[in-house]
């Protein structure tokens, strides 16, 4: 069955909503809707591989409120394949300072690049709708310092 432009439009936007969705449920903390963008055995691949909605919850919980981030998303590219399948690939700058700063409101200063990279999706139409089947992080560039916890002062 060959897709209408209409029906292809559609599906491109239903995927780069999720990718959207992505980066503001995790960098406002909104754990439970962000493991819901994932199938139920739904993988995500970003310093480790979590599969399925409950993995990918129970990591979140376990972020730690000092870490604030911002994870900032351009060149969305986003290949249908059928009426239920499709591919993407999107650009990352992230943003990330981990400390007592993030608890309290107002911006955290200075600042600069985590890491530049993109993320490579495989998208399926789910009972649900469109969910991520996939998503894989890669790095083009790194600040290690913003991947490293500060050790504890006494």
């Amino acid at each position: 069955m060959t897709l209408s432009d209409d029906q292809i439009r559609a599906i491109r936007a239903e995927c780069e909503r999720l990718s959207t969705a992505y980066a503001v449920y995790l960098d406002l903390h909104r754990y439970a809707e962000f493991a819901a963008l994932f199938g139920e055995s739904g993988v995500l691949a970003v310093g480790g591989q979590l599969q399925g909605q409950d993995a990918i919850a129970a990591a979140m919980a376990q972020r730690s409120d000092k870490l604030r981030s911002r994870h900032v998303l351009t060149n969305v590219l986003i290949d249908v394949l059928d009426a239920e399948h499709a591919t993407g690939i999107t650009y990352l700058t992230l943003y990330r300072y981990f400390g007592d700063a993030s608890l309290v409101a107002g911006p955290i200063s200075p600042f600069k690049p985590a890491a530049v990279g993109h993320y490579t999706d495989t998208f399926t139409l789910t009972q649900d709708g469109w969910r991520f089947a996939t998503r894989e992080l890669s790095f083009a560039f790194q600040n290690m310092e913003y991947f490293v916890r500060p050790e504890k002062t006494d």
